[in-house]
Parts: C-alpha cells; sequence; structure tokens
C-alpha cells in the first residue's frame, strides 16, 4: 500500500493509543518530538517556525496559524513554517501563511512522509514541498494565493482539497520518478497553471478545473489519466506536449478553453492505467 496510506493508517491506530496533548504555547524554532496542540498563534520573525524531528508525531494547530515573516527577495536561506523530518507525521487544523516554503516534508534529507489534514497554506512563496523519495497526503485543505501550491519530487497525493488563486497550483517537476500524483474529489480554479506536471505518471479522477488560464500543463507524463471530471471556463484546458500519452474518461469540456486536444472515452471505458501498490493515495 502507498506510503501516504500508511501514514494515515498509523497515524489512525496512533490517536486511538494516545490522549490529546494539553494544548500549550509553542516557540518559533522549537524541534517537536512528541504531540503537540498550540495554544495560541506563532507569528515568527524566520527563518523557522516548527521543525518536527520524531516519527509518529501530530501538529495540532487546533485553529492557530503559524506566520512567517512575509517572502523576501535575495533571501539566502528558505524561510519554512513546519520542516518534517521524520516519518508518519500529521499536521491537522489551522494555517501556515507568509513563508518561503510553508511546509517542507524531506528537505535534504534520507526519505520522509507526513499527511496535511485540513490545513491552510496561503500566501506563501511554495505552500508545501516533498523531496525526492519522500511522501505528503493532503486532504480537506486549502491552497491558496501562494507562487506555487505545491512541488512535488516524490509521491504526492491531494483529495477533497481546494487549489486556488496561486499562479501554478500543483507542480509535478522532472526528476527521477517519485511515483504516481493523484488528484481527486477535488477544485482547482482561477490559477495562472492549474496542473503542471513534467514527470511520469498522474491520476486525476472527479475533479474540476475552472476559471484557471490553463488548467492542464503535461509533458513527459505518460501515462497519465483523467477520469470523472470537468474542465469549465478555462483559458486553455489542456497544453500537452503529447497528446497520446493522456487518456480520458467520463470527462467534460465547455466550449470555451479551446476544443479538447484528445479523444474522450464513454464512461464505463476502461482507462488502462491507474496506481498500483507504490503509488501515492492509493484508496
Amino acid at each position: 500500500m502507498a506510503a501516504v496510506v500508511v501514514v494515515l493508517a498509523a497515524g489512525a491506530a496512533h490517536a486511538l493509543a494516545t490522549p490529546e496533548p494539553r494544548a500549550r504555547r509553542v516557540g518559533c524554532g522549537e524541534t517537536i518530538t512528541a504531540d503537540v496542540r498550540l495554544a495560541a498563534d506563532m507569528r515568527c520573525p524566520g527563518p523557522s517556525g516548527l521543525v518536527v524531528a520524531a516519527d509518529g508525531v501530530e501538529v495540532d494547530l487546533d485553529g492557530h496559524e503559524i506566520t512567517g515573516p512575509g517572502l523576501v527577495v535575495g533571501r539566502s536561506a528558505a524561510a519554512h513554517g513546519i520542516s518534517v523530518e521524520a516519518h508518519d507525521v500529521t499536521v491537522r487544523g489551522g494555517r501556515v501563511a507568509g513563508w518561503d516554503v510553508g511546509v517542507r516534508v524531506g528537505w535534504g534529507r534520507s526519505p520522509r512522509s507526513a499527511a496535511l489534514v485540513g490545513v491552510r497554506l496561503e500566501s506563501d512563496g511554495v505552500g508545501a514541498v516533498v523531496a525526492d523519495g519522500s511522501s505528503l497526503f493532503i486532504t480537506t485543505s486549502l491552497l491558496r494565493g501562494n507562487n506555487t501550491g505545491v512541488t512535488a519530487q516524490g509521491q504526492l497525493a491531494i483529495h477533497r482539497s481546494r487549489v486556488e488563486e496561486n499562479f501554478t497550483g500543483v507542480a509535478v517537476q522532472s526528476g527521477e520518478p517519485g511515483g504516481p500524483f493523484t488528484l481527486r474529489d477535488s477544485v482547482v480554479q482561477r490559477n495562472n497553471i492549474g496542473v503542471m506536471c513534467h514527470r511520469p505518471g498522474f491520476l486525476v479522477e472527479r475533479s474540476t478545473f475552472t476559471f484557471n488560464d490553463t488548467a492542464l500543463l503535461a509533458s513527459g507524463c505518460r501515462p497519465s489519466v483523467v477520469r470523472g471530471s470537468a474542465f469549465d471556463r478555462n483559458g486553455d484546458h489542456l497544453w500537452l506536449d503529447q497528446p497520446d500519452d493522456l487518456v480520458v474518461v467520463c470527462t467534460s469540456f465547455t466550449l470555451r478553453g479551446g476544443p479538447e486536444e484528445v479523444p474522450v472515452r464513454p464512461c464505463g471505458a476502461r482507462s488502462g492505467w491507474s496506481p498500483g501498490a507504490g503509488g501515492a493515495g492509493e484508496g
């Protein structure tokens, strides 16, 4: 089963076994090695909000926010809101804003894994970064007003979330294949580029792309599937280097955005590909 699913399973077992921690004030730059629940907002001058350095830790923002120094051109080291340097980390229920990188997973270190649940990543340079070999699962979250919502070199899955008003919503980077990218039950709207893929493998299911300048830009992403989705009132629905690399099933396109560049298979047709046991976000 995918690493991100393991993150969720481990997190559920952990929640059953461990009582909720008492809320406390957390200092900017603090290293977290046990479950923590914030008692107040954190307003940090930089370069770091929190560092999570132990496996299985849950960071409950409890509706609070971790606010950084804002974006500074030419800063030598990227200021980050939360740096995940462990496995099976869960961050939930709050806002991370005003950082060069809101949440980073596996930055320059061995593979790490994390889940973001009900988190708002807003007004960051990059809302979240997942490094090569690491995995990130995002659910019921909002990525809004960032230069880039998420940049992925490792495994990435986004479910039941909104990606809006970013320059680039999701950037799946070139380099070594990090496992399929999956987007499910989500809305991608009002971005300059909704999803940009330069690495093999993605699956989009039951998602809506609307009012983006370019909804989906793909190059070198074979095999890739869009299934059960809708493209509505985008400047360009699809911008494809190789149209044959994309399989589209049971998906609608409005007339605005140009004619679809690939044939649309009818509902009930097989796509011929879906993420396997090693893919991010399966299930």
